[in-house]
């Protein structure tokens, strides 16, 4: 019985992925296939991995929670609608879960629906979230694709191959969902920019996206609004006060940054100045309290003051970006993120030979914007969690724009992709 339910939402599944692929018109369209299976496997293969590296894992305490919350509904499913919209630590059923953190306690609440359709099959479940995330990151490329053309290829390998990008966004994870959100966000801003009319659909969209985010990450969130906002606004004023030059403009954008800064900073708790910094401080203390010291960054007394950020900041983004080093690593997995980071630090150097052309580009301003949102959320994330296995599963919050922006406009990779090799598929 268990295999023909599986059987039947795969075939949904790929039904609905056929009918996505067929009504699209896009110029990557040739892409769509082979970027879904990697995406599928991805989320397979975490399942694995956590099965055979880890023994154990967040991926299978999320499921758990979902199956028990499943057999809570298949007893009483008015008792678990109420649960699942009204639950609190109050709740009975709450002795039984493992996660009782409230974000944690979201993705639990999300599988359960998910075991109810696929009667509790870890692996279908992990090829739906796999696909979620995939079709936000598609419409997100094939938009970059349409409005970017230059930075086609790089959109295409930045968010749909790029190896670390596909795996942490895939499976049951709650990067996965969230990612979906935040690719989903990252596709409005780019109409937005492109002064688009936002359909109800799109609204209707975004306040999913937002939900989701807000739910799972929402300081990937908390960095993001002010970030984007500030570019749209800027892009609308721009217009109206014809600035063209680039300096004015900067100098606005960091004027215009503050105020959604302070709006964002009321939203949550954890996000006032000074709540922030002892939050860093306190979650920094904990992992170096559970990591050997090679396997996390290490930092020059960090203490919650606005100096002690600035001082340590400039190690937070190196490592965030490029840890761990070759030399560094101690196992498989940390062999391959530190190849990735080579990689990454390859395409840096180039692209600051390539820097005066920055100030001549027409996508200036959308490029400033990516920088500052990879560079904020590096350093947060980096301070925070400084272990080298969470913190790169973590960057996958920024780590596709960072790989979409170091490529786009590379000769030297542009012509590699566009080899006779790859030209079929990327153009």
């Amino acid at each position: 019985m268990k295999i023909i339910i599986a059987g039947v939402n795969i075939l949904v599944l790929f039904s609905l992925c056929f009918l996505f692929w067929k009504h699209d018109q896009s110029s990557i369209k040739r892409v769509f296939w082979p970027a879904l299976l990697l995406k599928c496997m991805a989320g397979l293969a975490l399942g694995i991995i956590y099965t055979v590296y880890y023994s154990s894992g967040d991926t299978f305490h999320y499921y758990a929670d979902g199956v028990r919350l499943a057999d809570f509904a298949r007893t009483d499913i008015h008792a678990y609608l109420s649960f699942l919209f009204n639950g609190d630590e109050g709740h009975p059923m709450m002795s039984d879960l493992i996660f009782k953190q409230p974000r944690a306690l979201f993705l639990s609440k999300v599988c359960s629906f998910f075991c109810l359709l696929t009667w509790d099959n870890y692996w279908v479940i992990s090829i739906y979230f796999s696909v979620f995330s995939f079709a936000t990151a598609w419409v997100l490329v094939r938009k970059i694709a349409d409005t970017f053309p230059q930075a086609r290829a790089a959109g295409i390998v930045g968010v749909l191959f790029f190896p670390s990008v596909v795996l942490w966004s895939s499976g049951i994870i709650k990067e996965s969902l969230a990612m979906a959100g935040l690719f989903y966000l990252a596709y409005i801003v780019v109409c937005l920019w492109s002064r688009e009319r936002l359909s109800l659909l799109q609204l209707l969209g975004t306040a999913i996206s937002l939900w989701f985010l807000w739910n799972l990450k929402y300081y990937y969130l908390a960095v993001f609004l002010p970030v984007t906002i500030t570019t749209v606004l800027l892009q609308f004023l721009s217009k109206r006060m014809a600035l063209t030059q680039t300096a004015p403009k900067l100098a606005l954008w960091l004027i215009i940054f503050m105020l959604p800064v302070f709006i964002v900073s009321l939203l949550h708790p954890n996000f006032d100045l000074r709540q922030v910094m002892q939050v860093i401080v306190v979650n920094y203390n904990e992992y170096q309290a559970i990591s050997a010291s090679e396997d996390a960054i290490q930092y020059e007394s960090l203490e919650p003051t606005l100096l002690s950020m600035i001082l340590n900041s400039p190690w937070a983004l190196v490592s965030g970006l490029y840890r761990p080093f070759l030399w560094e690593v101690n196992n498989v997995m940390q062999v391959m993120a530190a190849l990735e980071n080579l990689l990454l630090l390859a395409l840096s150097l180039n692209a600051l030979r390539r820097a005066k052309s920055f100030f001549y580009s027409p996508y200036r301003l959308i490029a400033f914007q990516v920088l500052v949102y990879v560079a904020l959320l590096c350093v947060f994330l980096a301070l925070s969690t400084p272990n080298f296995g969470t913190l790169s599963r973590y960057r996958v919050g920024f780590l596709p724009f960072f790989v979409t922006l170091l490529i786009a406009g590379n000769p030297m990779v542009n012509s590699m992709l566009h080899s006779k090799i790859l030209r079929g598929v990327v153009r």
